[in-house]
């Protein structure tokens, strides 16, 4: 597997809205290494597969924000910390007990 580190975009770098035209004009990576028609389209063909997993069927997982006092915030800290496990994954767990109790009434 290509590691893709190196092909990071850093607050330093200058981009530009047209294409770049490879055989006129040398483009280098952060890394210095000069950019090709190959290393671009491998870059490309990886961003495509960045990101996390859905979590579902559909492709696709909205996300929802919500505030939470600091206690609550430390304490959720601690419990996924303790269990080993994102605090995202505790309160998707919280929300779909909730859901459960509440359309079981």
């Amino acid at each position: 597997m290509t590691d893709t580190s190196k092909y990071n975009v850093t607050d330093n770098d200058q981009l530009v809205d047209e294409d770049a035209d490879l055989d006129k004009v040398i483009h280098n990576w952060p890394d210095g290494r000069p950019m090709t028609e190959e290393n671009t389209a491998q870059y490309s063909e990886q961003r495509k597969k960045a990101g996390r997993p859905s979590l579902g069927e559909s492709g696709s997982s909205p996300s929802v924000a919500f505030r939470l006092t600091a206690q609550l915030r430390s304490d959720a800290d601690a419990l996924a910390a303790e269990e080993g496990r994102p605090v995202s994954a505790i309160a998707r767990e919280a929300l779909e007990e909730y859901i459960r109790r509440h359309r079981a009434s």
